[in-house]
């Protein structure tokens, strides 16, 4: 297949009716006509198209491989979607010399400056894109119209759709930009902003990071449905331009979240290499990268690569939990200036909670001070953990440590060790996980 010319051939969109929303209603003894057979197949299209647009996106779905031979750029066959949910469907490879592309346009229009070196070799930066085109075909005899002074007697039975491929000036352009800014800043995807909707993103983050590992998923789900549902009633179709005189008032709604867009959708963008000699310019090779092609993944590939979040989301739920008693880190507390206290989530064997098993220190300029611990005590009736310093703590940055590892953890009373914190994962019935928290003292 040739390479189609800038040249923008006329489509007829009436040929193509697109009216998601009515329906043709039949009726015993009714007359049909055009308008009724354009309103028959432009309900499901448009249904379609809005399904694309909305769900979907735009990108490539298959194919449209790109690759430069020397001075030859060959497309393969391809199906794309564009932003109001069109398919773009090439049947046959599409090839073009670029260097007889680049006489002809720099002879037609103007093309960038070029600058080139003390070797007269230059870049010129191009992007390939595919736009919805249609053609009719299938003449057939038709009945002549009384209002057409040509008085012709054949008409176009079939409208074919197909894509047109262009070459323009400049690097590709980003992506189309992707709606649910909320989600994407909750599953970091993109920068926090400052505004109101950031403040909300960080906030639930922080909700999430609260929770024990166990329960994080769930609640990130809970926050996913309700930020999504904020983005949502965010969003809203186009509006298109309204006609010269008229005011913003009088534009039409479109059920389409984008105007249509003339510029297609982004393919590869190509870098040509110049060559200039007793002025002439020629085409040398051609390099092409695709970084800025937007692809479509199918819906069941995308359940399967969830998957792979698993381990992430889930992680600690590969170990059961053996119910290893758990310091609660809400609970730690100065009752005193020199007396702390903590609960756990299990009875305690008590002979296992002795002062070495705990240690306390405060962050001085020096390091670290580790504080003189005088008794500790156990109440087995409400679980909590009562710790006596011989003096407050030196500085107020404190640290406490509880130990659920080593060869003398503190246990439960079913000789499972100390598992850590109520917010940290499981630990095992052969090893626990030290309980760690840092806190200001009470002085």
């Amino acid at each position: 297949m040739t390479a189609v010319s800038d040249a923008s051939t006329t489509n007829a969109p009436e040929d193509l009716p697109v009216n998601p929303f009515i329906a043709l209603r039949v009726a015993y003894g009714m007359l049909l006509g055009e308008l009724d057979f354009k309103t028959l197949m432009g309900q499901p299209r448009g249904k379609q198209m809005l399904h694309n647009a909305w769900l979907h996106g735009t990108g490539v779905i298959w194919g449209y491989r790109v690759v430069a031979e020397g001075v030859k750029l060959r497309v393969a066959p391809g199906l794309a979607v564009d932003t109001i949910g069109r398919e773009l469907y090439l049947p046959a490879e599409w090839c073009v010399d670029l260097d007889d592309w680049y006489v002809d346009r720099a002879k037609s229009a103007n093309p960038p400056a070029v600058e080139y070196d003390d070797k007269c070799a230059g870049t010129v930066d191009l992007h390939l894109t595919a736009s919805f085109h249609t053609c009719r075909t299938g003449a057939v005899p038709a009945l002549a119209d009384p209002c057409d002074l040509s008085r012709k007697h054949t008409s176009y039975s079939r409208v074919a759709e197909t894509a047109r491929l262009d070459l323009r000036y400049g690097p590709p352009p980003d992506p189309p930009g992707t709606r649910y800014w909320r989600i994407r800043m909750l599953l970091g995807l993109m920068h926090i902003s400052g505004d109101a909707a950031g403040q909300d993103v960080q906030e639930a983050r922080q909700r999430i990071a609260i929770r024990p590992p166990h329960e994080r998923a769930v609640a990130l789900l809970v926050e996913f449905r309700r930020l999504a549902a904020c983005d949502a009633m965010e969003l809203g179709p186009a509006k298109d331009e309204p006609a010269p005189g008229d005011d913003d008032d009088t534009a039409c709604p479109s059920p389409f979240p984008v105007p249509e867009d003339p510029a297609g959708v982004v393919l590869a963008g190509v870098r040509l290499h110049l060559a200039c000699s007793d002025g002439h310019t020629t085409v040398t090779k051609a390099d092409v990268c695709h970084e800025k092609r937007a692809t479509l993944i199918p819906t069941a590939t995308i359940q399967e690569l969830m998957c792979g979040l698993a381990p992430g989301v889930l992680g600690h739920h590969a170990k059961p939990d053996v119910g290893g008693p758990r310091v609660i880190r809400a609970s730690v507390q100065w009752r005193e200036s020199s007396v702390l206290t903590f609960e756990v989530t299990e009875r305690l064997r008590r002979h296992t909670l002795r002062r070495h098993v705990v240690s306390i220190s405060s962050l001085a300029d020096a390091g670290w001070v580790e504080e003189d611990i005088q008794d500790l005590e156990y109440d087995d009736g409400t679980r909590t953990v009562t710790v006596r310093l011989f003096n407050p703590p030196a500085q107020e940055d404190v640290r406490v440590v509880v130990r659920g590892t080593g060869r003398t953890p503190v246990t439960g009373t079913t000789g499972i060790p100390l598992a850590g914190r109520d917010d940290g994962p499981p630990g095992t019935e052969e090893e626990g996980y030290d309980a760690v928290m840092r806190i200001r003292s009470n002085r």
